[in-house]
């Protein structure tokens, strides 16, 4: 069984140039899931979300440049040249990474995907859907608050390697060494 999933935003994290968070949520809003993007892929989601910086005629030069980017093309071209029913699906996680497919739905083939690329694809035709695998679903999310909630609810296991070393040290810092250890213990069973 799998979790239909909506995009509600990007928010930065917090004294991070760097990264952002993706807020995804379930259709009734109750539940989110937190992926952490670059740079660029917070720049092209928000373009897809009208979030455009500048000027009128730089905006229309955004809109226009939109359309010719590889997933509108890709979707154009899936649709001219094949009567496949695609979706995406978060099915795993790995190391810190959600992993996904771009699966079709008549035959259940299904093509690894970079999951910010397949919400991106999902943006460019609103006839692929973006769905998690219910017991995933079911393990990392956390009750939705909406995108500018404060101190918003990520599992340890969607941290980087080097996301979890510098928290476990902000931990440290500030004498929180119950949330300390279990840092180190993501880290500890990482490393098996």
């Amino acid at each position: 069984m799998r979790i239909k999933l909506i995009v509600q935003g990007v928010t930065d994290i917090v004294s991070n140039n760097v990264a952002s968070l993706l807020i995804l949520t379930d259709e009734e809003e109750k539940r989110q899931l937190t992926i952490v993007v670059d740079a660029v892929m917070r720049h092209e989601i928000s373009i897809r979300r009208g979030k455009y910086v500048g000027n009128l005629e730089q905006r229309s030069s955004a809109i226009n440049a939109m359309k010719r980017c590889l997933p509108e093309t890709l979707s154009a071209a899936i649709k001219y040249l094949t009567n496949m029913e695609l979706c995406v699906v978060i099915v795993s996680i790995v190391d810190g990474q959600y992993c996904a497919v771009l699966e079709d739905m008549r035959t259940g083939t299904a093509f690894p995907i970079r999951v910010s690329d397949g919400i991106l694809l999902s943006y460019a035709d609103p006839h692929i859907p973006l769905y998690i695998e219910k017991s995933l679903w079911e393990v990392q999310s956390t009750k939705y608050m909406g995108v500018d909630a404060k101190g918003i609810s990520l599992p340890l296991n969607t941290l980087s390697k080097s996301m979890l070393q510098k928290a476990m040290q902000k931990c440290i810092d500030d004498e929180n060494y119950e949330a300390a250890q279990q840092i180190k213990e993501e880290l500890s069973r990482r490393k098996a």
